[in-house]
């Protein structure tokens, strides 16, 4: 018969269980309030899902339950070797993580922010997989359009890029077109290149950069000097970019070369 002294420590054993288990069921349930959920059999049935999984993909459980995985995947990616190693690799017990473009109900494009997480036995053996994922769509939409405007800007225009300290770091064919230097040439220099050298000494050159570092604006028409010594015109605005906590981190430079119409004018 166990000790009073062994009944007690089992009973504290017990309630340290009791609690564990309590968190962990405390820890999944918020998962599941924040995340789409979705639970497959080790050969991509579907089992299970919570309601953000079935508002994200526009079905009822009823209709998805017991169908395959393939379901929510283009029918080209559906037969592919890399879909087959996908779920190879998860049964073999393996995680898979990433940003994913799936189907949802009436051909709907979804993006997801998912991991595709193995569920073991008390053996080690996988049982399950149960993916937790965040709707992206919406992000991906409005960074596909920035880009599309991002891109559009840099085929009509002139566009260099500068660290805080006014190094080049990038610039596209136009820019490169208007001041006569390749990439390579310029890439690692000082801005001041551009500048002439008496300007380049000068206070107010260094308060325009201190303006820029302060994340302030500058727009308007620039006399700079190209390759050879060549005189340019440009229309331009330095453009501080902001990280995610507001602060400066680089300087976007937007131009149109009008040393044409300047010296039409002179």
């Amino acid at each position: 018969m166990p000790s009073s002294a062994a009944t007690t420590a089992l009973k504290i054993e017990e309630e340290d269980l009791e609690h564990i288990l309590e968190d962990f069921k405390g820890q999944i349930a918020a998962i599941r309030r924040s995340q789409a959920v979705i639970e497959f059999g080790l050969d991509g049935t579907i089992l299970d899902a919570n309601d953000n999984f079935l508002a994200t993909v526009g079905y009822t459980l009823g209709e998805m339950r017991g169908q395959h995985h393939s379901m929510f995947v283009e029918p080209a990616d559906r037969l592919s070797f890399e879909y087959r190693a996908f779920w190879d690799k998860l049964g073999r017990g393996e995680y898979d993580a990433g940003q994913y473009k799936r189907v949802g109900k009436g051909g709907k494009e979804v993006w997801i922010q998912a991991s595709y997480n193995p569920i073991f036995d008390a053996a080690g053996k996988p049982v399950k997989v149960v993916k937790y994922a965040t709707d992206i769509t919406q992000q991906k939409a409005t960074t596909a359009d920035y880009e599309g405007q991002i891109a559009a800007i840099s085929k009509s225009q002139a566009v260099i890029e500068f660290d805080l300290s006014g190094r080049i770091v990038d610039a596209n064919d136009n820019f490169l077109a208007t001041i006569g230097y390749t990439l390579s040439e310029i890439r690692g220099q000082h801005h001041g290149m551009f500048i002439e050298p008496a300007y380049r000494q000068s206070m107010d050159y260094q308060m325009f950069w201190e303006k820029l570092r302060r994340g302030e604006y500058d727009s308007g028409k620039y006399q700079r000097v190209g390759k050879g010594g060549k005189e340019i015109w440009l229309q331009a605005s330095y453009n501080p970019i902001l990280d995610v906590n507001g602060k400066p981190f680089k300087i976007v430079k937007y131009a149109t070369d009008i040393t044409e119409i300047t010296e039409q004018r002179k």
